[in-house]
């Protein structure tokens, strides 16, 4: 008999634990707690720490102060702020803010005798953040006041723990795609990169802008010297591709934005060829050059040679187009002097487009031959 007592007893008490734990959080589809009633620690120091998703179905109360709860996102993403608050006078807000108090979602009212239910979304960096509940205007502490909330976050898949700067830059390798975002913790990254060959360089922006989420954008994205005394290239508002003429050195690309994931490459791109269509030797010691004209181009290098390899006895000419004669069907020609009489001379041709005091080539031609009369 005392057996089947102390039996009844023990269920009783097992009972009594599992109802507490229930009423207490369940675990919800996808790694969400619900809890159905839970104040917030009086201070930050003291705050109920919870999950990044996170759910109070039922009303907690609220009775003056602050209330903190305390929650880690581990990468950057972004984080939905859904909180619903009655209040019978004055009002009560429901916040988000990082581990510095700055705050970023923002839920409130100061109307009487009302249920305010609000919804904001915003792009934060990983780190420490709180959900603060607190005063705001009006508010009296005998009357009714109470709220509820949810945390919903979803994560980019890239994280940055510190801020970037012109002194503290990543490293970019140019041909390279980079995935990063913009926070409303973060609006400023910077990218410290090398270029080996002087050449026409093309800036690909992608920005995955979030309608849900408030002013989610890039705003602008700039190529600096190393020193920051000019500006290379600054692309902004709708515009995400940008070509850029650099010499050999070092630079660095700023890109402004806030609460947008997005994606970026800088790549080399071609200076448009050209190619001798023909040569002949209408004179003595003289070559006709025949090309194909090019348009966007300032002007052409021809280089030519007794060795087919260019290898040795190399000489070059460098004109504008306007140097050049109309050969019809989208063709220029030029005329090379003082060449040696019967002998054999290869020719090539490349194009240039002058930027900043400074050419930049295409690839040479193939080749061609003509013996000198």
């Amino acid at each position: 008999m005392k057996k089947n007592v102390l039996l009844k007893k023990a269920g009783a008490l097992l009972l009594a634990l599992s109802i507490s734990v229930a009423a207490f959080s369940t675990a919800a589809p996808e790694g969400k707690i619900i809890a159905k009633a839970i104040v917030g620690g009086e201070s930050s120091d003291k705050a109920v720490e919870i999950p990044a998703n996170y759910e109070i179905t039922e009303w907690a109360e609220y009775k003056g102060g602050n209330q903190y709860y305390k929650f880690t996102i581990p990468e950057d993403g972004d984080l939905t702020l859904h909180a619903t608050i009655y209040k019978s006078s004055g009002g009560i807000t429901v916040s988000v803010l990082n581990s510095d108090f700055q705050g970023f979602n923002w839920i409130g009212d100061y109307s009487r005798d009302s249920v305010v239910d609000g919804t904001d979304t915003r792009s934060l960096s990983a780190g420490t953040y709180y959900v603060i509940v607190s005063k705001y205007l009006g508010y009296d502490q005998e009357a009714e006041n109470k709220y509820k909330f949810k945390l919903s976050f979803k994560g980019y898949g890239v994280s940055e723990n510190t801020v970037d700067s012109y002194e503290n830059p990543k490293g970019y390798e140019i041909n390279t795609t980079v995935t990063d975002s913009l926070t409303s913790t973060d609006n400023e990254d910077w990218y410290k990169f090398n270029v080996s060959k002087e050449n026409k360089y093309v800036l690909n922006l992608t920005a995955y802008s979030n309608t849900a989420v408030t002013y989610s954008r890039i705003y602008e994205a700039l190529i600096f010297n190393n020193d920051l005394t000019e500006k290379k290239l600054d692309i902004s508002g709708a515009d995400r591709t940008g070509e850029v003429y650099l010499n050999s050195g070092v630079y660095y690309l700023k890109i402004v934005g806030s609460n947008v994931k997005y994606s970026f490459s800088i790549k080399g791109a071609s200076i448009e060829k050209t190619k001798v269509t023909k040569v002949k030797s209408p004179k003595k010691k003289k070559a006709e050059v025949t090309f194909k004209a090019v348009d966007g181009v300032n002007g052409y290098q021809i280089e030519y040679s007794t060795d087919k390899n260019f290898k040795k006895n190399v000489k070059s000419k460098t004109f504008k187009i306007e140097k050049t004669q109309d050969a019809g069907n989208n063709k220029r020609k030029i005329t090379i002097s003082k060449l040696k009489r019967h002998k054999r001379y290869y020719f090539r041709i490349r194009t240039y487009v002058e930027n900043n005091n400074s050419r930049f080539y295409s690839d040479w031609s193939k080749a061609k031959m003509a013996k000198i009369k």
